[in-house]
C-alpha cells in the first residue's frame, strides 16, 4: 500500500448533501420498523401453505444453495428473538415455496411500494398501457391544435 495521497484535480471539491434534502428525512424515526409485521406475515404464510417447516427449510436450501435449517425458520418467526431477521436473499424462495407474497408486502407496506402477484401483473400492464395511450392522445390533440392555429 502506498502512503502517498492521491493527486486529485486542483479545484475539485466533493460536495455533501445536507441531511434535510434526503427523502427519508420526511419520515418519522422508527416509522419503517416492520420486524413484527414481517414475522407475523411469515408465520401466516407457513400456516397457510400446508407444508411442514422441515419441508420448507429443505426447499429453501435447495432453491438458494444456502443451508437453511428448521431452527433458523423458528428463529425468524419467534417474537422473542428480535435480533434474528429474515435474510433478504431468502425472500424470493420463501414467496415461491409458500405461495404467499405477504412477506414482501409486509416488508414494503410502510414505504408506499407494493408487490403484485403474477396474476395481477396483466392488470398492471393494461393500466400502464391505458395511461400511456391517454398521454399520447393528449399530445396528439395539442399538436393538432397547434397545426390548426
Amino acid at each position: 500500500m502506498s502512503k502517498r495521497t492521491p493527486n486529485l484535480a486542483p479545484g475539485m471539491v466533493q460536495l455533501t448533501l445536507p441531511l434535510s434534502s434526503l427523502p427519508s428525512q420526511k419520515l418519522k424515526a422508527g416509522s419503517l420498523r416492520t420486524s413484527e409485521t414481517v414475522k407475523e406475515a411469515l408465520r401466516q404464510a407457513l400456516r397457510s401453505c400446508g407444508l411442514s417447516r422441515e419441508t420448507v427449510a429443505d426447499e429453501l436450501t435447495r432453491l438458494t444453495g444456502e443451508n437453511v435449517s428448521i431452527h433458523q425458520i423458528n428463529n425468524w418467526t419467534s417474537t422473542a428473538k428480535e435480533d434474528r431477521s429474515i435474510p433478504l436473499e431468502q425472500l424470493a424462495a420463501l414467496t415461491i415455496v409458500t405461495g404467499d407474497a405477504g412477506l414482501a408486502r409486509a416488508a414494503l407496506e410502510c414505504s408506499g411500494w407494493s408487490v403484485l402477484a403474477p396474476e395481477q401483473h396483466a392488470y398492471y400492464e393494461l393500466g400502464r398501457m391505458t395511461a400511456e395511450d391517454r398521454t399520447r392522445h393528449r399530445k396528439k390533440r395539442d399538436l393538432l391544435e397547434r397545426i390548426k392555429a
